[in-house]
C-alpha cells in the first residue's frame, strides 16, 4: 500500500508540473493531491489526451470528463464573453453551452440573436437555432431551419444536424422518413447514438427483430472501439446490452 500510494503521489506530482508548464487552470493543483489516483485520471483524460491525440473522440472525452467536473463552466465562460463582445460566435457559443446545461429557452434567445443578419445562413448559427428550437419544442421551426441549412449547403457533410433531422421528424410523427433518416445518418455517424435512436424508434414500432439487429451492431462496433470511446458512450452501450 505505501508504495501504491507513491505512485500515487508521483503521478499527482508529474501532472502538477504539466499544469504549471502548459499554464492550465490552477484549481487542477487542489484537485490533483486531494485526490491522487482519481484526480490524475481526470487530468489526463481531460488536458493531456487530447492535446496528445488530436483525435475528434479524444477530444470529445477529453471534454466529457471536464463537463463532468465542473458541468457549468463552459456556459460561465461564454455568457462572460457576450458581456466583453456580443458578436455572433460569442452568441453561438453561449446558445450552445446553454443548451448543454438544460437552459433550452434561453439558448433559444441567444441562437435567433447569433442567426441573423449577415451570419442567418452560416451554418454553424443555423444548427445551433435547429437545437435550440428543438429542446424547446419547437418541431415544426426547427424542421424547416434543418431544410434551410440542407438548401444553404448543399455540399455540407454534417452528422449532427443529419440526426437532429432525423429526430424532428420522429418528433412530428413522421416515422417512415424518420426510419429511412435514421438508417441514412448511422452508416457514417461517429459513435452509437444515431444507430440507438434508430433501434429505439424500431422498439416502439414493434418491429422488434430489426431493432434487435441493430443493438447488436452497435456492441459488435464497440468491441474493436479504445476503451476512452466506450466510456463516453456508455449511456447508448449500456442499452444495447440490455436490448440485444
Amino acid at each position: 500500500m505505501p508504495i501504491l500510494m507513491g505512485l500515487h503521489i508521483l503521478v499527482a506530482l508529474g501532472c502538477a508540473v504539466h499544469v504549471i508548464r502548459t499554464q492550465r487552470q490552477m484549481y487542477w493543483i487542489f484537485i490533483l493531491f486531494a485526490f491522487p489516483a482519481l484526480g490524475s485520471i481526470v487530468y489526463l483524460l481531460a488536458e493531456v489526451l487530447p492535446s496528445a491525440a488530436g483525435s475528434t473522440s479524444a477530444r470529445k472525452a477529453g471534454a466529457a470528463a471536464r463537463k463532468a467536473l465542473d458541468p457549468g463552466r463552459e456556459a460561465r465562460d461564454a455568457l462572460v464573453q457576450i458581456e466583453i463582445s456580443r458578436t455572433p460566435g460569442n452568441l453561438r457559443r453561449a446558445a450552445a453551452a446553454l443548451l448543454a446545461t438544460k437552459r433550452a429557452d434561453d439558448a433559444l434567445v441567444l441562437a435567433r440573436e447569433a442567426a441573423s443578419g449577415a451570419f442567418a445562413e452560416d451554418a454553424a448559427m443555423m444548427f445551433t437555432l435547429a437545437q435550440a428550437l428543438y429542446e424547446t419544442g419547437e418541431f415544426g421551426e426547427a424542421l424547416t431551419q434543418l431544410e434551410a441549412m440542407q438548401t444553404a449547403h448543399p455540399d455540407i457533410r454534417h452528422p449532427e444536424a443529419h440526426l437532429l433531422f432525423a429526430r424532428t421528424l420522429e418528433a412530428l410523427g413522421r416515422i417512415d422518413e424518420a426510419l429511412a433518416t435514421y438508417a441514412s445518418v448511422a452508416d457514417y455517424f461517429p459513435g452509437p447514438e444515431a444507430r440507438a435512436r434508430w433501434a429505439m424508434l424500431l422498439d416502439v414500432q414493434g418491429d422488434t427483430v430489426s431493432a434487435r439487429a441493430r443493438w447488436q451492431e452497435i456492441l459488435t462496433a464497440a468491441r474493436h472501439a479504445p476503451k476512452f470511446v466506450q466510456r463516453t458512450n456508455r449511456r447508448w452501450l449500456d442499452m444495447a446490452r440490455l436490448k440485444a
